[in-house]
């Protein structure tokens, strides 16, 4: 009794200090409310960047999934004319029940997750394919390019790679082709004597990524005479 009587007389004391600005401040959030509940309703596309989370680190995506998708949002047009994408959520992660191979992806407004008062109508496409697959690790022997002819009475003489490998990862269909890797042409035209240059190894395409190696120093040997 006496520790009802204690909590009694400490929320009149709360109700008491600032208690113009208490209701105030209660009366706005309601009148806030009932704008927000009468207001009319909107429709708006919404493009929502797809996040599918955390792929395995021995996994790669080799197909071109949608960045993005368009969400169909209803809801008070204050809000969803208002609503950013970093506002919408995809709830759950689709990464930890991948494969490797084809892995369909069904998508439905349930599984976005938005602020109070807006409804996910549809969601486009309903449905995107992660086609993965295992990702290889391979060392390269690295083959200098040349453009252009030394000078007149000249010739291309020893050429001497340092490091002489590359190693590159990516996914293992992909690495299995390879067999050298090249670097950007070396300029010899009109050289007569010995050079080095530091070359940077040729692109293998976007899925292809060198982890050890992507600039080389090449010995460039200049010798009298054609061979």
């Amino acid at each position: 009794m006496r520790r009802a009587r204690h909590v009694l007389v400490a929320v009149r004391a709360w109700l008491a200090d600032n208690f113009g600005m208490k209701v105030l401040s209660l009366g706005l959030a309601v009148a806030l409310w009932v704008v927000v509940l009468t207001e009319q309703k909107a429709v708006v596309d919404l493009n929502v960047p797809l996040d599918v989370g955390q792929i395995p680190r021995n996994l790669m995506v080799v197909n071109d999934p949608p960045e993005y998708v368009v969400l169909k949002v209803r809801g008070p047009r204050s809000l969803v004319l208002a609503l950013a994408p970093n506002e919408v959520t995809l709830r759950g992660t689709f990464a930890r029940a991948v494969k490797e191979g084809d892995n369909p992806l069904n998508l439905s407004p349930e599984q976005f997750e938005v602020p109070r008062g807006v409804e996910v109508l549809s969601v486009s496409p309903g449905r995107v394919r992660l086609v993965l697959e295992a990702v290889d690790e391979r060392r390269l022997e690295v083959i200098p390019k040349f453009r252009g002819e030394p000078a007149k009475g000249h010739a291309l003489g020893e050429v001497r790679v340092t490091p002489k490998e590359v190693r590159v990862v990516g996914p293992q269909g992909e690495v299995k082709r390879l067999s050298h890797a090249f670097t950007q042409p070396i300029d010899i035209k009109g050289q007569d004597r010995d050079f080095r240059v530091t070359a940077p190894i040729e692109p293998f395409g976007r899925r292809i990524r060198i982890v050890e190696g992507e600039t080389v120093s090449v010995h460039v040997g200049i010798k009298k005479g054609r061979t």
